[in-house]
This record gives structure tokens, C-alpha cells and sequence, in this order.
């Protein structure tokens, strides 16, 4: 350099001070991104204390934590399927339920010979008859056929030997639910190969019957399986399963204590930075752990008004700010006050509205208490036969049924009674999948209701003048009535509000006697379960923690795009102060040039 000036050198120093400012921003992106981290990381850990509080929140859902248990589970396989109570009973399964099965004897080379001359007649349980033709001449296209036809009975082809093919028909239903009857020319036999029945236990001595080997509805939150048959009898219990709540408990305390933890760590203060956590500065973070410790030591109000506390539950606050679980204190107040204990924990509703409940609530319901009034009852749509005799028994009634989802057909045959009839034909209505019901009055004749409550259903039938039934029903009504004296008009009996499903059974009679309206009230209480819940979203997408990640994440793009910037005034700067660095030794070198020549033309003063 004709300067002798390391200019390099300078020019990093001076672009190092130039830097100091977008080092700065770097910096704090550094920072914001640290911040972001720790917020996913809260955020983590909210998501997983609201799958612990959904795991006992839900309405009842503690209460349905129940244990089943046989004695011998090779005989009868048990499984507990919610609320009820504890019980301990004597089961002796009598006889198993069993499909009717037929098999033809004709005996066929492949699924696809042709069915002949041969005809197929099948009438279902409850008596609707159908002649069956092949889809395509086929004997495979005869068991399409009936499988399409929708009476009840399954057809297939069936290899019984090598090279040899017959056809079967099972009923879908086991026991006499299921029986048909299949008849036919051209066959060489059709031949019941398992004849259908009924299950038969024996409960604590009384003798049950059911179609089915599941049955659900004879042991209070219990479902037997039935395996085998025995004169040995099976102990069946159901009760609450203790470990089941105890171990959902601490989970959700074990979650708590992780955001504790983890909150703690991210906002630590201290003066040396490499200490201090990315959320040293930010109150939002500590408000969640304080909103956490809060809830905990709330106390924990009942539906049914009844007080108690997250301490008489096992939980409790250390002096640092941590959790405590005792899973045996918990057991304890099980085992002296369960009702309290159970409704504590999770959501709980109670209503002294007659006919009204809570069935359901969604997890971000609020404790609430409403005033209810109920001034007309819901209704389903019906239809009244005419009275008279008992139609003759065996004859076969066809019905067209118009609702509002189509026109169907149904046939059914007579009973003795009108309550047989009545029988057949729910049979038949339930084959074809129309949600509608006959029943038997004591006058003397049949009458048609929807399952459905409400208005809009309405329906009407042709075809059944012989069983007094023929016309259009009368119209359902919905329940109505106002909360919080806000009128309402129920779909049927149902009614959502703040979050709470109600199921509106209030009858007329009781409106009635009740002077024009029946009037309550609905408390429902959100439970230790649904206040942590209230915190656990936070961690969800419209969440606090996910809010202030995607808040992180606009200010670091704004700085990102000012680093960028910065980049080409430094750029600028640098290629400025170059040449100006580049013009001095340019001058320089000039002066010294000038400088010799001077010399040159005066040796004197060289």
C-alpha cells in the first residue's frame, strides 16, 4: 500500500461497529426464538393436562369407571359398560343362542351353474314372505338374491367337499328373533342343519331368555358374553374400579406438575443471562402456573351442592408451589364418601325439574345453574288402530308405510293375540329398518308410534285395514318451555344450552298436575377435572401458548426482514468506505509520483 496503512484491517473494525446494530436484532431473534421454544414447550404440556382432565371431565365419566369381573370368564366373558352399581350376582347359563341354519342338498360344481328350474321361497321372522329368483340364472346369483332381499337370512356358497358347492342359508339373528323358514320346488332337500334358539341364564335363580349370546340388559352395568353352557354356577360382580380413578387422578396431577415445573424453568430470573429463562420477563407464563395452583385449592362445589376439597381428594400444594398426591387419602374418602369424591372430580349435573336431566356436556361447559320451565311436553308421531277382534292368526298382512324417508313395504302374519301381532310386525319393521313401533292396546287393537320424539315425523299406512290399521298419524310435538326465562322449542325431548345437552322427558300429566308448567332448576358443576380443563386449552390452537408462539413468530419475522435490510446498507456502506480507502492511496501514490518527478528536474533537493 502506497499509504503503508493496513486498510483492511481498518475496514473490518469500522464494518465490526457498523454490525453492532443488526447484531443487536440478531440477537433478540435469538431470544424470541428461545421464547418460542419454551412456549411450545408450555404449550406441550397444556395439551397433555387437557387429555388428562377429558379423561375424567366428561359428564359421569368417573362414575362410569366400574370393574366386571366372573368368576369363570371361559363360561361367561363380562364387560362393564358404565354407570351402576355394585353388585355381586349368581349366573347359570341354561342353553346358548343359536342362528337357524339351512343347507340345500343339492349339490353343485361351482358358484356359477345354473340354478334350473328350481324356485326359493323364504319367510322371515316376523312373516314377511318373498320369492326369491336369481340375479343371473345362477346359483351364486340366487344367494345375491336373498342377501338383497333383506328378510333376515344370509346367503353364500359353500365348499362342503372338494368340488362340491351348496347353498346356505343363516339367519343374522340367533334365537327364535331370527327364525325363518325356506321352501322351494325343484330341490332335493332344504334341510335345517342347526335349528335356532334362545339364550337362557339363570340370575340369581330367575330364569331370563334373550335371542342373543351378548346380553346387556339383565345385570346393571354389566354386558355377559355367553361361552359355554354349565351347571356349575358364575359369580358376577361389578364395582368401582378404585385404581382406574386413582390412576386417572394422578396422571392429571403428574401433568400439572410438568407445566409447574416448566414453567418455572422458562421464566427463572437471574442476572446472568446464560441462567435466565427465555420467559424471565414475560407474567403471562407465571399467571398460567398461579391460575394452576388457584384451581387447586378452590373448593370443589357438587351439583347437588354438596362442598368438599382437592385436599380431601389426595391433592395438595407444597410451600414450593408443587403438587402433592396421596393415591391412599383418595382412597380413603372413596370408600367413606364416594358420591362427593366422584362428582368432585369430574363434570356433575342435577335437576329438580321432573322428567328433566342432563345426558351430556361438552368439555368446555362452564358451571352454571339455570332456571327451567316446561310448558308442553314432547310427543311421537302416532297412529290408533281401529278396536276390534283378533284378526284370524297366520294370515299375512302387507303394509306400505310412507315416512319421511321414502315408502316401504312390510309384511308380517297375525298371532293369536294382538300382542303376537304386534310382535311379527315389529319384526318385520325392524327387518327393513323403519323406526317406528307397534303396540298392543288393551281395548283390543294395534297402534303405531314413532321411536323418535318430536314433530316432523309423521308418517302413514296403507294395506292394514284387516288390523284396523290404515290412515295418516298424528303429528309429534317438540317440548317447549323458557331458561333463564329465554323461551326455547326442543328438538323432541332434546335441548342443547351453554354447552349442556338436556333430554326433555316431562310428560303431559306432569304439566298438567302441575298447574300448566312444570318448573326446576339445572345446576351443573364443572368438577376439579373441568377447572384444569380451562387451563389445558390454553395450550389448543386458539389457546394463550399457541397465541403468544404465533405472536413470537411475527415480531422475528419483522426483525428478520429488518436484518435483511440492514445487510444491503452494510453492503452499501462497506463498498463506500473502500473507496474512499481505495481514492486516499490513489492520492497518495499521485503525490508520491509527483514528488520524484520534482526531485528529478531538481537534483539539489534530492
Amino acid at each position: 500500500m502506497a499509504s503503508g496503512i493496513d486498510t483492511e484491517a481498518i475496514v473490518t473494525q469500522i464494518m465490526a461497529i457498523e454490525r453492532r446494530p443488526q447484531e443487536l436484532l440478531k440477537s433478540r431473534v435469538v431470544a424470541k426464538q428461545r421464547a418460542q421454544t419454551a412456549w411450545q414447550a408450555i404449550a406441550d404440556k397444556l395439551v397433555a393436562i387437557k387429555a388428562a382432565t377429558d379423561a375424567l371431565g366428561g359428564l359421569n365419566s368417573v362414575s362410569k369407571m366400574r370393574l366386571a369381573t366372573s368368576s369363570n370368564p371361559s363360561l361367561i366373558g363380562v364387560r362393564a359398560t358404565g354407570a351402576g352399581s355394585s353388585h355381586s350376582s349368581v349366573v347359570e347359563v341354561v342353553a346358548m343362542a343359536a342362528a337357524k341354519s339351512v343347507l340345500a342338498a343339492d349339490a353343485f360344481t361351482a358358484a356359477t351353474d345354473a340354478v334350473g328350474a328350481r324356485t326359493l321361497e323364504i319367510i322371515s321372522a316376523g312373516g314377511a314372505s318373498s320369492t326369491i329368483t336369481s340375479t343371473d340364472g345362477t346359483i351364486g346369483g340366487l344367494a345375491q338374491a336373498v342377501n338383497a332381499a333383506g328378510l333376515g337370512v344370509s346367503a353364500k356358497i359353500v365348499q362342503t367337499s372338494p368340488g362340491q358347492f351348496q347353498l346356505s342359508l343363516v339367519a343374522i339373528r340367533s334365537g327364535t328373533a331370527g327364525a325363518f323358514t325356506a321352501t322351494g320346488t325343484g330341490w332335493v332337500s332344504l334341510d335345517t342343519v342347526r335349528a335356532d334358539a334362545n339364550a337362557q341364564v339363570r340370575v340369581d335363580g330367575v330364569l331370563v331368555t334373550r335371542s342373543e349370546n351378548v346380553i346387556n340388559d339383565v345385570l346393571d352395568g354389566v354386558e355377559l358374553t355367553l361361552l359355554g353352557t354349565s351347571a356349575s354356577p358364575v359369580i358376577v360382580t361389578s364395582t368401582r374400579d378404585d385404581a382406574a380413578i386413582t390412576a386417572k387422578v394422578k396422571a392429571l396431577v403428574d401433568s400439572a406438575n410438568a407445566l409447574i415445573s416448566g414453567i418455572g424453568i422458562a421464566t427463572k430470573a437471574s442476572t446472568d443471562s446464560t441462567q435466565r429463562g427465555p420467559l424471565a420477563a414475560d407474567v403471562s407464563a407465571r399467571r398460567m402456573a398461579d391460575a394452576l395452583r388457584s384451581a387447586i385449592v378452590q373448593p370443589l362445589t357438587t351439583a347437588s351442592g354438596t362442598t368438599t376439597t382437592a385436599n380431601a381428594l389426595g391433592i395438595s400444594l407444597t410451600r414450593e408451589g408443587a403438587i402433592t398426591f396421596d393415591a391412599a387419602k383418595l382412597g380413603i374418602s372413596l370408600q367413606e364418601d364416594p358420591n362427593t369424591v366422584i362428582a368432585a372430580i369430574g363434570a356433575d349435573a342435577y335437576s329438580t325439574a321432573a322428567g328433566v336431566t342432563v345426558v351430556a356436556a361438552l368439555s368446555d361447559a362452564a358451571s352454571t345453574t339455570r332456571a327451567l320451565s316446561v310448558t308442553q311436553a314432547a310427543t311421537q308421531a302416532s297412529l290408533a288402530g281401529t278396536s276390534g277382534p283378533a284378526p284370524s292368526s297366520g294370515t299375512t298382512v302387507s303394509l306400505s308405510i310412507s315416512t319421511t324417508g321414502g315408502t316401504q313395504a312390510v309384511s308380517f302374519i297375525t298371532g293369536d293375540t294382538w300382542a303376537q301381532t304386534a310382535d311379527n310386525l315389529n319384526t318385520a319393521l325392524r327387518a327393513i329398518g323403519t323406526k317406528l313401533t307397534a303396540v298392543a292396546q288393551p281395548g283390543g287393537s294395534l297402534n303405531i308410534v314413532a321411536d323418535r320424539f318430536g314433530s316432523g315425523q309423521t308418517f302413514s299406512v296403507t294395506g292394514g285395514s284387516s288390523v284396523g290399521l290404515d290412515g295418516t298419524s298424528v303429528d309429534g310435538s317438540d317440548a317447549v318451555g323458557t331458561i333463564d326465562s329465554v323461551p326455547f322449542t326442543a328438538a323432541g325431548q332434546g335441548y342443547s344450552v351453554g354447552g349442556l345437552v338436556l333430554n326433555l322427558a316431562t310428560s303431559a300429566a306432569q304439566i298438567a298436575s302441575a298447574g300448566g308448567s312444570v318448573n326446576g332448576t339445572i345446576r351443573f358443576t364443572a368438577g376439579l377435572a373441568g377447572a384444569l380443563a380451562a387451563i389445558g386449552k390454553q395450550g389448543t390452537a386458539s389457546g394463550s401458548a399457541v397465541t403468544a408462539k404465533s405472536n413470537l413468530q411475527s415480531s422475528i419475522d419483522e426483525l428478520q426482514q429488518r436484518i435483511a435490510r440492514y445487510d444491503d446498507v452494510l453492503k452499501r456502506r462497506e463498498s463506500l468506505i473502500r473507496n474512499r480507502f481505495t481514492a486516499m492511496e490513489t492520492a497518495i501514490q499521485r503525490l508520491q509520483a509527483m514528488t520524484t518527478s520534482i526531485g528529478a528536474l531538481n537534483p539539489e533537493t534530492s
